[in-house]
C-alpha cells in the first residue's frame, strides 16, 4: 500500500468536499472543484464515485460557477427551502455553538494552528472547517508529523463521523439538490473509505428528524473564533 499516494488523494477529496460546502462559495472554490474532479476521475474509489464525478463534471461543465452557486444558495442558505444543518453540534443538540464546537476547539488547540476569526467566519464544527482542518493535518502527516496523524483520527471519529451520515441524507433528500445529490454519492463512498482507513465504526444513526426543517435561518450574531488554515 502506497501510503503517500493514498494521503495525497485524501487531501484532494477533503479539499473537494470543503469547496462544495464552503459558506462563501466563490469562483476559486469552483476552480478547485473542477481541478479536483479531473484528478480524482482518473482513479476513483469505486463505481459509485466514478459515476458521481462524471455527472458532476458534466453538470458543472454545462452550468458553470453560476449554476453551482445558485444551487448552493438554495440548498444551504435560502429561508424558503428545507434547512440543512452544517455543524456537528446541531446534529447532537439541535443547535449551533454546542458541545461539538467546544470539542473541536480543543482539537484545534492540540494542533500547530491558531485561531483567526478574520480567516474563517463559521464555527469550528462547521463541516467546511472540519474538512479543511483534517486536510491540513494530512499535509502535516506527509511531512512526518505523527501527532497530526493521531489528531486527524480523533477529529474524524469524534466530529465528522457523528454528523456525516445525517448531513448526507439531508442533503441528498433536499428538494433543490441536483448537483449536490452527486456530491453526496461521492461523499458516502469517501466516508466509508475513511472509516476503513481510520478503523472507525459507523455510529448508531442519530435521530435527525428535528435537524432538517423548513424556514429556519442561521444566527449570524454569535461571536466566532476560528483557526487560520492558510
Amino acid at each position: 500500500m502506497d501510503s503517500v499516494a493514498i494521503n495525497k488523494a485524501r487531501i484532494v477529496y477533503y479539499g473537494l468536499f470543503a469547496s462544495f460546502f464552503s459558506f462563501s462559495l466563490g469562483e476559486e472554490n469552483f476552480e478547485n472543484i473542477m481541478n479536483s474532479v479531473e484528478i480524482l476521475s482518473a482513479n476513483p474509489i469505486d463505481d459509485q464515485t466514478d459515476k458521481a464525478l462524471t455527472n458532476i463534471k458534466r453538470r458543472l461543465g454545462k452550468g458553470g460557477y453560476s449554476a453551482l452557486k445558485s444551487e448552493s444558495d438554495k440548498v444551504f442558505y435560502s429561508p424558503t427551502t428545507t434547512f440543512v444543518p452544517m455543524t456537528a453540534s446541531y446534529y447532537i443538540e439541535q443547535r449551533d455553538d454546542g458541545c461539538k464546537r467546544v470539542e473541536m476547539v480543543s482539537f484545534v488547540g492540540e494542533s500547530k494552528f491558531r485561531r483567526n476569526s478574520a480567516e474563517y467566519k463559521e464555527h469550528e464544527d462547521h463541516i467546511e472547517f472540519v474538512l479543511l482542518f483534517i486536510q491540513k493535518l494530512i499535509n502535516e502527516e506527509l511531512q512526518g508529523d505523527q501527532d497530526a496523524k493521531l489528531l486527524s483520527k480523533k477529529v474524524f471519529a469524534n466530529i465528522l463521523n457523528v454528523m456525516i451520515d445525517s448531513f448526507a441524507d439531508n442533503l441528498f433528500n433536499h428538494e433543490r439538490s441536483f448537483i449536490y445529490k452527486q456530491v453526496v454519492l461521492a461523499l458516502r463512498s469517501f466516508t466509508e473509505f475513511e472509516r476503513l482507513y481510520f478503523n472507525v465504526v459507523k455510529p448508531t444513526q442519530v435521530e435527525h428528524s428535528n435537524t432538517a426543517r423548513p424556514n429556519i435561518t442561521k444566527d449570524k450574531k454569535q461571536e466566532r473564533q476560528c483557526v487560520q488554515l492558510s
